[in-house]
């Protein structure tokens, strides 16, 4: 009986106990739902990452050439120091030499096909121009000692030496008019020659030009930055480039800026003449300044695959370091939206809004009012109350009209 009591007190301490503990933890004061309005430092930062980039850069590309695509054989090191005609980088040429060797071939066939050709033309027009010759002197001795006398000769035979004259007349023109359609048909023949001949000198000084054009040369002092294509791939060995793509930049590191890239859900006022706080990754002990120059209008996608969206912005570096500024160099900045400064922010999961109009939940003796407050500025997390509540007083973190 006796251990029955003991058993029963327990438990009823135990309730008891168990009472007083959800008593205390659901009182409202200490409610762990409420926020005390208070004056905090309040600042607005925009967090960014990007690169430093050269204002100003000579951009170097591959050599303009009718050839096509050609591939990289070799590159110079990326960020090496160049001095004017330095080699940047060399195209394989195999396949143009190979082509060149071919067309000095054709050229040689052709210019022998010419001079074969030649030779049996002349011949020809040489045999032409002899018969021509001995048929006019045969009719010039018909025409000139012709004896028409019928008393001397009978006029059978007078007939036969007149037609005779009138054969070698016939023989004569059809001659010259052989010479002249075999002139021609043999002018046709060499034009042909010589043309294919052109052809094949105007494709051997294209491909002497191209293979001249092989190694690509610094115009003039500098460091070398190779240029990234739209997927982000910097050129290297093997890789077949077009003519007139970029290759590299020779970028003035005199006169470096910063390009940042700011996630379009936290991109919250940003303007021109911002000031922006940065540090180089591989430097973070050394930060830096500087403005904002220029923001894109639109976000876009910065990388492949990617579907969230970035604003580009441009910022002008309050000093320049030509040690430790170098083009790609990768960074993280923050952008100063609102400067520091004491102000009666709230948490922004606290303001509700409804019929445009903006309000709270104010506790005030055990009671959750709805109060209409006017905002000021926000960040990602808080605003600042302009009216309609005083500091101390305390409001709820969550909509307390479905509690």
């Amino acid at each position: 009986m006796r251990y029955s009591q003991q058993k029963i007190l327990k438990k009823t301490l135990i309730v008891s106990l168990l009472f007083i503990a959800i008593t205390g933890c659901s009182g409202q004061e200490s409610d762990p739902l409420l926020y005390e309005v208070t004056q905090q430092e309040f600042v607005v930062n925009v967090p960014a990452k990007g690169e430093l980039f050269a204002a100003k850069a000579t951009v170097i590309s591959a050599p303009i050439s009718r050839q096509g695509p050609q591939n990289i054989s070799w590159l110079a090191p990326e960020f090496s120091r160049v001095k004017k005609g330095d080699v940047i980088a060399r195209f394989d040429g195999e396949a143009m030499e190979i082509q060149s060797k071919d067309r000095r071939n054709e050229l040689s066939i052709t210019k022998q096909e010419i001079i074969e050709k030649t030779g049996m033309l002349n011949q020809a027009l040489d045999s032409i121009s002899k018969d021509i010759g001995m048929v006019g002197q045969e009719k010039s001795f018909a025409e000139n000692f012709s004896i028409n006398d019928d008393q001397i000769r009978s006029k059978l035979e007078i007939l036969d030496s007149l037609q005779n004259t009138q054969y070698l007349g016939s023989k004569e023109e059809y001659l010259y008019w052989k010479n002249d359609s075999f002139s021609a048909s043999s002018a046709g023949d060499m034009g042909l020659l010589e043309m294919k001949q052109a052809q094949s000198k105007s494709k051997l000084k294209q491909l002497s030009e191209g293979l001249a054009k092989l190694e690509v040369k610094a115009p003039h002092d500098g460091l070398l930055a190779y240029k990234a294509n739209w997927r982000g791939e910097k050129p290297r060995e093997g890789q077949s480039l077009w003519p007139g793509q970029k290759i590299a930049e020779l970028p003035d590191i005199s006169n470096m800026k910063v390009k940042l890239f700011v996630l379009e859900s936290e991109a919250i006022n940003l303007a021109i003449d911002k000031p922006v706080s940065i540090t180089l990754n591989a430097y973070t002990d050394k930060p830096f300044k500087g403005t904002v120059e220029t923001v894109a209008p639109f976000p876009t996608s910065i990388k492949r695959g990617d579907p969230q969206k970035y604003f580009e912005v441009i910022v002008v570096l309050t000093e320049q370091n030509t040690e430790l500024f170098v083009p790609g160099r990768k960074l993280e900045a923050n952008i100063e939206i609102i400067a520091t400064s004491k102000k009666m922010v709230i948490p922004l999961q606290s303001v509700f809004v409804e019929a445009k109009q903006s309000f709270v939940y104010l506790y005030k003796n055990g009671d959750y009012i709805s109060t209409p407050v006017t905002l000021g500025q926000s960040s990602l997390s808080h605003v600042e109350i302009l009216s309609g509540l005083k500091e101390g007083q305390k409001i709820a973190l969550t909509n307390k009209e479905h509690s």
